[in-house]
C-alpha cells in the first residue's frame, strides 16, 4: 500500500484477526467485571471504604472491557477492509476507522 511520501507497507490481516481474537478471548476469560462486596470486614468505616473500592474497581474494569471490545472490533474491521478494499481506498478507510 502506498502512503504519504510514496512508501509502501504490508498489512498482515491474519495478524490483525489473531490480535482481535486474543483480545476477545481475554475479555471472555475475565468472567465478571464486578468485584465482590465485602461480607464482614469489621469496622463500619472499613466496610464503607471496601465497598467504595469495589465499586470503583468494577466501574474501571467495565470501561477497560468496553475499550478492549472496541479495539477488537476495529482490528477485525481493518483486516476485512484491507482484504476487500482497493489499494487507493485502504489508507483512507483505515483512517476513518481509527480516527475518532
Amino acid at each position: 500500500m502506498a502512503v504519504a511520501g510514496g512508501a509502501f507497507y504490508e498489512v498482515d490481516t491474519d495478524v490483525l484477526r489473531a490480535m482481535a481474537s486474543k483480545a476477545r478471548r481475554i475479555v471472555g476469560e475475565l468472567g465478571s467485571s464486578d468485584a465482590g462486596k465485602p461480607a464482614d470486614a469489621g469496622h463500619e468505616w472499613v466496610v464503607a471504604a471496601a465497598t467504595r473500592f469495589s465499586s470503583a474497581w468494577s466501574d474501571g474494569l467495565c470501561v477497560r472491557v468496553a475499550d478492549t471490545e472496541d479495539f477488537a472490533d476495529r482490528l477485525s474491521t481493518t483486516a476485512r477492509i484491507f482484504d476487500e478494499g482497493t489499494d487507493a481506498a485502504k489508507a483512507e478507510v483505515d483512517a476513518m476507522i481509527w480516527d475518532d
